[in-house]
């Protein structure tokens, strides 16, 4: 399966999604913010990545910037749950620079697997 890393500072959110994501057989790396999944990309790019939008320093955006310009064949899932824009605003962007599927919290189960084999096989 693939190698995935999680970008949330959410830390329940992280690990419902590293749950999910290694019931799936995928290998799961998690970042804290922004600049620590940016960190950890540039040590390993990983085969897919998922940014929450709305993170403290760097957020999802300037994520998706960051490694649309390292690396553009990686994709990316966007994942929000709102903010002080709707979350439709907020995906959107997100969309627009560069994220390959969107997400809005809450989601099921279903949806993310979803959106992870799409992402995978663009």
């Amino acid at each position: 399966m693939a190698r995935v890393l999680v970008i949330d500072d959410d830390e329940l959110a992280r690990t419902l999604l590293k749950r999910m994501l290694v019931e799936e057989g995928h290998e799961v790396e998690e970042a804290y913010d922004g600049a620590e999944g940016l960190r950890l990309f540039g040590k390993n790019p990983p085969d897919l990545v998922l940014t929450d939008i709305n993170m403290p320093g760097l957020d999802g955006h300037d994520v998706i910037e960051a490694i649309q310009m390292l690396h553009p064949d990686v994709p990316i899932i966007a994942i929000s749950g709102g903010g002080p824009d709707t979350k439709e605003e907020l995906l959107l962007k997100a969309s627009a620079l560069g994220a390959d599927q969107i997400i809005m919290k809450p989601f099921e189960f279903t949806q993310l697997v979803s959106a992870v084999e799409r992402a995978l096989e663009s």
